[in-house]
């Protein structure tokens, strides 16, 4: 273990290195999905409409189609009397056009007949002996889409990396996008340790624990489009480890190992990550807490990621969440590379940090947007339950007092 902690890296040197060392992004690991199939997943290259949308000018209300200047100057007390021409019918472009003085009934989605350039709400109206009376002014483009306004022909719709999820599946429908190229990164999960038992063990036996850090760990990264493949669990030996290390790397992209919390397995991983093929180990220990003992490696030429995380879980799904995360949108080449929330809370309780190392804790917001710490040991799990993210404290920064502002990461 000599030397092990002690050549931490900050974290954000830490990401900038392996994925300059490492020659991300790696483009070429996409394929073609359906819609149905995609949602969930990140889309592997920039999306740019086909088609204007609308594809027509259309009608925002119900009402009638007007000419502006016909009615501009339409009061409650000094109505503008149209002669009511034709109708608008939903799903048909209107045959006729609107001359100065007409005007044609429209529901909500009609098609704008041609002349007209506005429409009147239909509460604003009534319809007395064939004549429509107008009492309220409109004005050019008023209660009306027009053609291509939303969104224009060849405009980016989503970039290189984005989720694909139920904030932007409507506008990918509605322009008739029915398959997308997605990023088909593969993610093996393999626990260590030789206390590591499955989940469904019991009774538990003395000494060990659960394996739960491949359950938070999967369902942390599928809620952000990364979906991961489960391998079981491998002992704290190291021909045993190497082995089924070397062997999981045949089969995925990415292998995330979950560590044993005894020194002997962190050391064990570091030596297995040693031999991999160039560039092999590239950062032993990331300078935050929790989660300072991190491994990370990589195989440039077989484009191969392996990144051993710390075995409590509060401290492995920490490094899951403010080093892994940005990783794998490094890989896939994520143009926006922001996800959760930051922001800057007051906070409602003093915190004591350290100088010299990047803190994360969890926390919790109230109804007033003030944020509480939540105290815990690296080994704790039910936190995490009670948690709504992360409060980041810099290395320049120690003790925080209560209705000082502080960062914020939210799930």
């Amino acid at each position: 273990m000599a030397g092990f902690l002690k050549e931490v890296s900050p974290r954000l040197k830490a990401l900038s290195y392996v994925a300059e060392t490492l020659k991300f992004p790696w483009l070429d690991i996409k394929k073609t999905l359906d819609l149905k199939e995609a949602i969930g997943k990140r889309i592997a290259q920039q999306l740019n409409s086909e088609v204007p949308y609308p594809p027509y000018t259309r009608s925002l209300r119900d009402g009638y189609a007007v000419q502006s200047q016909d009615v501009v100057a339409a009061t409650s007390g000094t109505p503008t009397f149209l002669k009511k021409t034709e109708e608008v019918l939903m799903g048909a472009i209107p045959s006729f056009e609107i001359i100065k003085g007409e005007t044609a009934s429209i529901p909500t989605g009609g098609i704008l007949p041609k002349g007209s350039d506005s429409v009147v709400m239909l509460e604003d109206t009534s319809f007395i002996g064939g004549l429509v009376e107008v009492r309220r002014g409109v004005q050019s483009g008023e209660n009306i889409l027009g053609h291509g306004e939303e969104i224009a022909k060849g405009e980016k719709v989503l970039s290189r990396g984005d989720l694909i999820d139920f904030s932007n599946v409507s506008i990918l429908s509605t322009l008739g996008v029915h398959s997308l190229s997605i990023s088909t990164l593969r993610i093996s999960l393999l626990s260590t340790g030789d206390e590591v038992v499955p989940v469904e063990t019991s009774p538990l036996p003395p000494g060990c624990i659960r394996d739960v850090n491949s359950w938070s760990v999967s369902s942390f990264l599928r809620h952000y489009g990364f979906l991961t493949k489960y391998r079981g669990i491998v002992s704290d030996n190291d021909g045993e480890l190497e082995k089924r290390v070397k062997e999981e790397l045949e089969l995925c992209d990415v292998l995330i190992l979950s560590g044993g919390s005894s020194v002997g397995m962190r050391d064990h991983s570091s030596r297995v990550l040693e031999k991999l093929d160039n560039p092999g180990l590239l950062i032993r220990g990331i300078n935050i807490a929790p989660g300072k003992p991190t491994l990370i490696a990589g195989c440039l030429e077989s484009k191969k990621l392996v990144v051993s995380l710390p075995g409590h879980p509060l401290s492995c799904l920490t490094v899951a969440y403010v080093l892994l995360l940005p990783l794998l949108l490094k890989l896939i080449g994520a143009e926006n590379e922001t996800y959760g929330h930051k922001l800057f809370l007051q906070l409602s309780k003093d915190l004591i940090a350290r100088t010299g190392l990047e803190e994360f804790i969890p926390c919790k917001v109230d109804e007033m947007g003030n944020v509480l710490p939540l105290f815990a040991k690296s080994g704790y799990i039910s936190v995490l339950s009670k948690a709504d993210g992360l409060i980041r404290i810099p290395e320049d920064r120690e003790t925080v007092r209560k209705g000082e502002t502080v960062e914020v990461w939210l799930w």
